[in-house]
């Protein structure tokens, strides 16, 4: 399918933060799924304001990055928020609102639509700034699937000899169309832009997305460094660690990980690795958390991670991971089930590990490396 197109609409003082959201985009990017546009895309001697025009009359998808620099700025607000807001409301774009920073946003023309992070927590507020992206990729992720699925129901009719229907008939008449006639004519203005705009993966823009790619990997190796150091173990070097993230950013659909751990600050650069290969971690802090949020939460978890020990009634168990595990096995849903701990003595850790596997769980780890390695491979096998 045509990839989506997606024009980001920003202060030039969030170009940092812009650039953060477009790393974290990068995924969706290689697998040829959108096709980001900026202002920084515009080659010299082309017109600028004529060059924005052109993407943001034809964007599928929209993105307002809001800050108190967007809502100051005259031309975002009386040019591409109008134009953005316009293509909304006749229902031939996608406009998504993402939060960067704290601001006031009642009254404003997009205070309406459902907007990014999650509750609309600016992205600067959060802790890790990988997860608040992750969270905001997630919800990229899902407008992108819509408007796919609304281009699959409303295909695009045959194109039209050459001359008589060119791209300003086909923007003028998406743009008046009535109501009940908007999908074919937004369908037409689809399969005419399809044949002007350049292929999706032309040299210059796989460069672009390789590069983010290897800024993602890069990260990912730091943050597994940094955990493997305050753990006191073997780190298991850059190339393992590239193997590693390049198996799991080729995985087909964007994962989610339930961590049980009574201590979830221990976990955090482990789970700052997951995030920038946009794995969306939950964490909880003991068994009967962990089995609500399995029940309550729409979307499915694919792993579990638990400690070995926790500040919790054991109900006759030898630790409470054991108890986790006795619990899941009961569940509605099986899942993979990896244990991450401490215990490095070799005789005591082999003892732990027969345990745990003649327990059903899928394999244990005590270094982030041999962590990360066995969430790859449950991963793949679910």
């Amino acid at each position: 399918m045509e990839p989506v197109d997606l024009f980001y609409s920003y202060a030039h003082e969030d170009e940092k933060l812009r650039d953060e959201l477009d790393g974290h985009l990068a995924l969706l990017r290689r697998k040829g799924v959108i096709r980001p546009w900026h202002d920084r895309g515009i080659v010299p001697g082309q017109k600028w304001d004529e060059a924005i025009d052109a993407r943001l009359s034809t964007a599928d998808l929209i993105l307002l990055l809001v800050s108190m620099d967007f809502l100051n700025s005259d031309y975002i607000w009386g040019k591409e928020l109008a134009t953005a807001i316009a293509r909304a409301e006749r229902g031939d774009a996608s406009v998504v609102p993402v939060l960067l920073r704290a601001v006031d946003i009642e009254g404003a023309p997009f205070a309406q639509l459902q907007g990014l992070p999650t509750d609309l927590r600016p992205v600067t507020s959060w802790p890790n700034r990988d997860e608040a992206w992750t969270d905001v990729a997630k919800g990229i992720r899902r407008a992108v699937e819509a408007i796919q699925q609304r281009w699959a129901s409303t295909p695009p009719p045959a194109a039209a000899p050459p001359g008589r229907f060119g791209m300003a008939t086909a923007t003028a008449t998406a743009t008046a169309a009535a109501p009940d006639e908007r999908a074919g004519a937004t369908g037409m203005l689809r399969s005419a832009r399809s044949v002007q705009r350049p292929p999706a993966r032309d040299g210059a823009r796989e460069a672009a997305t390789d590069a983010l790619v290897q800024r993602m990997i890069g990260g990912f190796a730091s943050e597994l460094s940094v955990a493997a150091r305050l753990r006191r173990v073997a780190d298991i070097g850059s190339a393992e660690a590239e193997d590693i993230a390049l198996a799991l950013i080729d995985m087909p659909a964007q994962k989610r990980v339930l961590w049980v751990d009574d201590q979830p600050e221990g976990n955090r650069h482990e789970v700052a690795a997951l995030a920038k290969l946009q794995i969306e971690v939950v964490s909880v802090r003991n068994t009967d958390e962990a089995l609500a949020r399995l029940d309550a939460d729409r979307e499915d978890f694919d792993l579990v991670l638990s400690d070995w020990s926790r500040a919790e009634a054991l109900d006759g168990m030898p630790s409470a991971g054991l108890k986790l595990l006795r619990a899941l096995a009961a569940h509605r849903r099986r899942l993979p089930v990896i244990f991450y701990h401490g215990e490095l003595d070799p005789a005591r850790r082999a003892t732990r590990r027969t345990t745990l596997l003649h327990a059903g769980a899928f394999g244990e780890a005590v270094s982030p490396g041999e962590l990360l390695a066995l969430i790859g491979r449950a991963l793949a096998a679910g």
